[in-house]
């Protein structure tokens, strides 16, 4: 079986710019978050919500997220570090 995979650059960047314009529209936005390695640990610093907020499902109480993948300064392997970060409480 072969299966042929292609990516419409542009309809994936306008998909891209739909999602966000929908997180605008409801007052979320990516968190700023701070990265950094020392002694061998890797340290994440992000704000959290004061008063946790819902989930899109419901099921937990978001404390603090990325909401989605972040690209940050710190090099591993002298390739840049990715984070997507979810901390949440069950209701």
């Amino acid at each position: 079986m072969i299966v042929i995979f292609s990516v419409d650059t542009k309809a994936s960047v306008k998909h891209a710019k739909e999602i966000q314009m929908r997180e605008r529209e409801r007052g979320r936005r990516a968190r700023q978050m701070k990265a950094k390695i020392e002694n061998d640990t890797l340290y994440i610093e992000i704000e959290i919500n004061k008063n946790p907020v819902p989930s899109a499902s419901g099921k937990t109480l978001v404390v603090a997220s990325t909401r989605g993948n972040i690209s940050t300064d710190v090099m591993v392997d002298g390739k840049l570090l990715t984070i997507g970060l979810n901390a949440y409480i069950k209701k």
